[in-house]
């Protein structure tokens, strides 16, 4: 009894190491840094963006030019990426006449969660060069798209 006991333990841990072929690499906990360093594999397909120039009005973000200082993008979150997921996010934000971002809400977003945080923390630490002729500027208008494990401006 004991040597069939011994024999089918070391049976079922030789065959824990041997990966399956054709199924997808599976997080590990504790040895899995970032799950965005796999391949990323969509779950569906991308959602189709609102047109940007028409969510604009005639009076937004007038008034003077946006020089960035320091504008990195968001990154693709984690947990969409591990679950294939793709969107766009679009945000709405004033400039101070000193350059910093403030009153930045999302305006819209498909699908909202991971995507919208990330976007929202990405803009909170944008600084533009300090406005000329006016002092601040509103309802400047970005869309990020998370597309195919990439993030994307427009």
């Amino acid at each position: 009894m004991r040597v069939l006991l011994l024999s089918l333990t070391l049976s079922v841990s030789a065959c824990a190491g041997v990966p399956e072929v054709g199924l997808p690499d599976l997080p590990v906990p504790g040895l899995d840094t970032d799950v965005r360093d796999r391949h990323f594999m969509p779950t569906g397909d991308y959602p189709v963006p609102p047109n940007v120039e028409r969510l604009i009005g005639p009076e937004d973000c007038r008034g003077s030019t946006l020089a960035a200082v320091r504008a990195a993008l968001p990154q693709y979150p984690a947990r969409e990426y591990g679950r294939g997921r793709q969107g766009w996010v679009v945000v709405r934000f004033d400039v101070a006449h000193a350059g910093q971002v403030e009153n930045i809400r999302i305006a819209r977003s498909v699908p909202g969660g991971g995507f919208s945080r990330e976007s929202r923390r990405a803009v909170s630490d944008w600084e533009f060069q300090p406005l000329s002729n006016v002092d601040r500027l509103q309802n400047c208008v970005v869309l990020f798209e998370f597309r195919a494990g990439e993030v994307r401006i427009r």
